[in-house]
């Protein structure tokens, strides 16, 4: 009996021991992980840590109690070297349960995201990755949804290609979003390695200019010579989205409501004066007056900082022109030639409009809820400024999404 339970105590202490061992080997060889936050809103990339394949990992702003937001610097097979942030919802096993299945033999990975889709967000002119983090990104990935956001050419932390061009045209931002979708799938040859499984579904999300981008990936993706194997779409969200006539009818329409709001859209882009002018950003983008939009002075500069350094380069509107996804709309209808696939997946077309955007005006949403097939009733409108997801109001326009990616 002796002998037998010294063997037994033996054998479970050399157990733990390569149990542990393992765990700190798997921490060890990690090529990103979470760094802890100020208790203020700190500097998006603030924080970097460099693993030993140098991977740039960095944490974003968020309240401790929910998932940390995550960024990396990925290749894509599109041959971009892109900025690329994720959040995963909270893994359900612990360290013990983690021990305890090893014990037993039973070391396979958990699925720790609920079985819910991957919510896939792409931002618009003057943002980049950065803007989903900040809010929407740790309150999905809270309550169950993981997500990620592609940071396009031309920002801060996707340079343009070639090196030191000024303008991009809308196939490279296309060719980089489909690399992206693609590489969320660990069965892809695109596999970017982010642990999301097998053909996940994909919610995806884009706001002002990233909803043109994505009306033209769409265009390419439901185009007979593509294959689709590799992106299990589940539906499609467009926030305050650039119209498919692009800004020009927009900017008519604003000339012969006002002078004065149609000069200040001109020279807050196309001049760039939202970046240094405090006012005009707060009201192009934010709702206006600090009581208003809820954006501190100091978040302010912080997001004017971040929009000096993503317009490296910026959408090549010239080209642009000739390639509007309005040019292949139903001249009846004014329907996308795509929406029959539309209507098949999972969730029905999202179309969303705030109240108190400055940039796109109803006339916008109304011809971007047609482009995608809805009816006039079926696009949502939100209390919000142009940035639906940043400010005080950006439950409005998140709780909104909520409903809709639950009907899957």
């Amino acid at each position: 009996m002796t002998s037998t339970r010294h063997f037994t105590q033996g054998h479970l202490a050399s157990s733990l021991t390569l149990a542990f061992i393992t765990l700190l080997h798997q921490i060890a060889t990690v090529t990103s992980f979470e760094v802890p936050f100020p208790p203020s809103r700190a500097e998006i990339r603030a924080s970097t840590i460099t693993s030993k394949n140098n991977v740039v990992a960095t944490s974003t702003a968020s309240p401790s109690s929910l998932p940390v937001p995550v960024t990396q610097s990925l290749q894509l097979s599109s041959g971009t070297r892109a900025e690329v942030i994720y959040c995963l919802p909270p893994q359900q096993s612990s360290p013990t349960n983690f021990l305890s299945s090893l014990l037993s033999g039973n070391n396979k990975k958990k699925d720790t995201h609920n079985n819910k889709p991957v919510l896939a967000f792409l931002h618009g002119s003057f943002h980049a990755s950065w803007c989903w983090s900040e809010y929407y990104m740790p309150f999905f990935a809270g309550l169950g949804y993981p997500c990620v956001a592609l940071s396009l050419q031309g920002t801060g932390g996707t340079p343009a290609i070639p090196k030191g061009v000024k303008k991009v045209k809308i196939e490279s931002h296309v060719a980089d979003l489909d690399s992206f979708l693609r590489g969320l799938s660990s069965k892809s040859k695109c596999d970017l390695g982010l642990d999301l499984g097998d053909k996940p579904q994909i919610v995806l999300v884009g706001h002002s200019f990233g909803g043109l981008t994505i009306m033209k990936w769409l265009e390419q993706y439901y185009s007979e010579s593509t294959n689709r194997t590799d992106v299990n779409l589940a539906g499609v969200g467009l926030l305050c989205s650039v119209p498919p006539s692009g800004n020009g009818p927009m900017t008519i329409r604003y000339l012969f409501r006002s002078l004065s709001d149609s000069w200040k859209i001109t020279v807050g882009f196309a001049m760039k004066k939202a970046i240094v002018d405090k006012a005009l950003c707060r009201q192009l983008f934010f709702g206006g007056e600090l009581l208003d939009s809820g954006i501190s002075d100091g978040d302010l500069e912080r997001y004017q900082s971040y929009f000096e350094r993503d317009t490296a380069a910026t959408i090549d509107l010239g080209d642009l022109a000739g390639k509007l996804p309005s040019i292949l709309v139903d001249k009846k209808t004014g329907n996308a030639p795509f929406v029959s696939y539309l209507q098949q997946l999972a969730l029905k077309p999202y179309v969303l409009g705030a109240s108190d955007d400055f940039i796109v005006d109803k006339e916008g949403v109304s011809e971007t809820g047609r482009y995608m097939g809805l009816d006039e009733e079926d696009i949502d409108i939100v209390d919000s400024p142009h940035d639906v997801m940043l400010g005080k109001k950006w439950q409005s326009g998140a709780n909104a999404i909520l409903q809709w990616v639950k009907g899957i």
